[in-house]
């Protein structure tokens, strides 16, 4: 499989500034960023909700949603406070002022009344500039009286004016008060013209007792509106929101747009802010793998798989949040993204892509709160699942577990919302639907993104590895000697490469493939041959390199026919290098001493890789011990290590990346291993013949 920068190289010219790493990452992240960008700036699905027309469509809540409705909060807190009466505070001075009006006029009259005794006229002329404010009959009747007389009056209307001052009176009470006051003087002792008298003077000083406490009654209506309790409105998930043809409220507009199923729009502040947002979650991905896994950065098809994984699930989000806004949030394949990039990558990034697709779930609007960790939980679960897919089939134990942690995770999580049970068990069915979806998903979509961006999953190299593979199969039937040198040849490169921390399986797998050349001619390889019969014997030496070298040649035709993946091809391709098929060349040196060394060396490329090393070293080491007579720990390990030297002297392992820790675990492991392959049979004597006369078979021996 071409890999993507090889096809960025076929449109962009040599001179070109994305020819440099840096720069065609840089050009990725973004395009990355522009994709990422459009669903979220564009939020206004095809089909809205107006208030006060019929809804054109069900709309139901796809999650459980809790907000505080804040104009009916706002209502319910003017309501309280207008429920609360004034705080009005009793006026001690009112009542002293209005006893002071009431001596004041009794003082005047008998002030003028004694300066001009009988003279009535003068004795009213002198009392009009100081009492204005009574009319001229309460002013006779007060001049009229006796002095003796005068005194009982002046007592009684302080004790009346005292009685009716001393209770609250506001300003709405105050006619009342003065009608009362004045049936309370028309009981006085006294003829009517005087208890006449008497009530209007006293109405005269009669003023409101209580009045306004501004703090207070500002205090009293603040602790009224810290009383009132918000206005939540809480939707189940799976709750209809407005049915289609009803009339749209205000607040149903407001409920489907906490939703994230009608988004109208922002500000461009906000839009800004968001496309900001998602810009710094690529570039943080891009740094996190910049430093921590440099073999998925260096890899060009690997940043633009986890690019399209990422990118395709925002957009598959924002349309079907465009489309079927009411899906519940349990619905939607959540782990997939996760699941996939394991399964193509690893599992540290995919732990990442569960981090990038919770996160693009909140800019997006459609996860929240514990929605948010629910889909965190989820995708790690599936993360953690993806170590047990040893082949496609265990797919289905995947996905009942993901079914179950799906059912599990969402039901808790409703739960843990405070709703009712019964919503919560909803939510769990909703769990184990996209826990299905999921599963399919993954298992449809494997194999899509394997041939596309050229990636050889684990699940790949099982299938590979099974022996009921056709190319296997046919180098079983067609070459059993290569087949079984290839198995002991895997076993080797396998326990190598645990201990060095390669690839386990893809040096197996290489291992098993590596010898699949030899099909074409099997009887020219001495494992495969008779005793007596070497065809290349009778072979000029040129020619049986030619032969031999062939193989490999010949192998690439097979690998891409039955199309192999790019890791085994390049095993295949690299399991000799370019070294020198030195028997052969041996033999003709001693035809020919001008020879070239040259016409005798493979026509591969020097292992590229640990394991494609590996398989090379296992492949001779297993043919070096096999030639081995009575081999011993000693001899075997002292084959093992000059094969090894030898390979590193003519420069084989220069591309490997092996270090020399890495080359004498090899031999360790190597030697161990073919000691216990080859180790010397025993001899067993032939049983005494009259064992067999009595027909007592059931302890004759078998050869080790």
């Amino acid at each position: 499989m071409t890999d993507i920068s090889d096809v960025i190289a076929r449109f962009v010219s040599k001179d070109s500034v994305l020819r440099h790493p840096l720069a065609a990452r840089l050009a990725l992240a973004l395009l990355v960023i522009a994709a990422a960008a459009v669903p979220l700036v564009i939020q206004t699905p095809p089909v809205g909700l107006v208030e006060g027309s019929p809804a054109t469509r069900t709309y139901r809540a796809n999650r459980t949603v809790q907000f505080v409705d804040q104009v009916a909060t706002d209502a319910a807190v003017e309501q309280a406070v207008d429920s609360i009466q004034p705080v009005y505070v009793f006026d001690n001075e009112i009542l002293t002022a209005a006893r002071g009006d009431v001596a004041v006029f009794f003082e005047a009259v008998s002030s003028a009344r004694s300066q001009y005794s009988d003279d009535m006229t003068a004795t009213l002329s002198a009392l009009t500039p100081q009492i204005e404010m009574y009319d001229e009959a309460t002013v006779v009747t007060a001049t009229s009286i006796d002095a003796t007389s005068l005194a009982s009056v002046e007592r009684a209307s302080e004790q009346l004016v005292t009685t009716v001052l001393s209770r609250r009176i506001t300003d709405d009470l105050l006619e009342e008060t003065i009608v009362q006051m004045r049936e309370s003087a028309s009981s006085l002792p006294f003829s009517a013209s005087v208890r006449e008298m008497i009530a209007d003077v006293i109405e005269g000083s009669l003023h409101a007792t209580v009045v306004l406490d501004p703090v207070a009654t500002q205090a009293a209506r603040d602790t009224a509106a810290a009383d009132v309790a918000p206005v939540v409105i809480i939707k189940q998930a799976g709750e209809n929101i407005v049915q289609k043809g009803e009339v749209v409220t205000a607040e149903e507009i407001e409920i489907v747009q906490r939703l994230g199923q009608l988004e109208q729009g922002g500000s461009v502040g906000s839009l800004t802010a968001l496309v900001f947002l998602a810009a710094l979650m690529i570039l943080a991905a891009g740094a996190f793998l910049w430093r921590y896994d440099r073999e998925v950065y260096d890899l060009m098809k690997n940043l633009a798989l986890l690019a399209t994984l990422f990118v395709g699930m925002i957009w598959v989000t924002r349309l079907v949040l465009w489309f079927v806004p009411e899906w519940s949030l349990y619905v939607f394949p959540v782990p997939l993204a996760a699941m996939l990039t394991t399964l193509l990558i690893s599992a540290r990034e995919g732990m990442l892509m569960a981090i990038l697709t919770s996160l693009a779930g909140v800019l997006l609007g459609f996860a929240s709160g514990g929605s948010v960790v629910a889909m965190l939980v989820w995708s790690i679960a599936a993360v953690v699942a993806m170590a047990f897919m040893t082949d496609r089939r265990r797919l289905f134990y995947v996905g009942v577990f993901l079914v179950v942690s799906g059912a599990f995770i969402a039901f808790t999580t409703t739960l843990a919302s405070g709703v009712e049970l019964r919503s919560a068990v909803d939510a769990g069915i909703y769990g184990i639907a996209g826990g299905l979806i999921s599963a399919v998903l993954g298992y449809g979509l494997l194999p899509f993104f394997e041939h596309v961006f050229g990636v050889t999953t684990d699940i790949r190299l099982l299938e590979l590895g099974n022996p009921g593979h056709p190319l296997l199969r046919r180098l079983m039937v067609e070459a059993p000697g290569t087949y079984s040198h290839s198995v002991m040849t895997a076993n080797l490169a396998e326990s190598a490469a645990e201990d060095i921390g390669a690839n386990p399986l893809l040096a197996r797998v290489g291992a098993y493939y590596h010898d699949v050349g030899k099909i074409r001619r099997p009887g020219f390889f001495v494992e495969n041959q008779s005793e007596g019969a070497n065809p290349h014997d009778t072979t000029a030496p040129s020619l049986s390199a030619l032969i031999i070298t062939a193989h490999v040649k010949e192998g690439l035709e097979l690998a891409r026919e039955y199309k192999l993946p790019e890791e085994i091809v390049q095993i295949i391709e690299q399991h000799h290098g370019n070294s020198l098929v030195s028997y052969f060349y041996r033999k003709a040196l001693e035809n020919d001493e001008n020879a070239q060394e040259s016409d005798f060396r493979y026509p591969g490329t020097r292992p590229q890789s640990r394991e494609a090393a590996l398989v090379m070293l296992a492949d001779s080491c297993e043919a070096a011990v096999r030639a081995l007579k009575k081999p011993s720990h000693p001899k075997v390990e002292n084959a093992v290590r000059k094969v090894i030297e030898t390979k590193l002297r003519d420069g084989q392992l220069n591309l490997a990346a092996l270090t020399l820790a890495d080359i004498e675990t090899i031999i360790q492991v190597y030697s161990k291993m073919l000691v216990s392959m080859y180790h010397p049979r025993i001899e067993y004597p032939d049983q005494p013949k009259k064992e067999v006369a009595h027909g007592d078979t059931s302890h004759q021996s078998s050869r080790a």
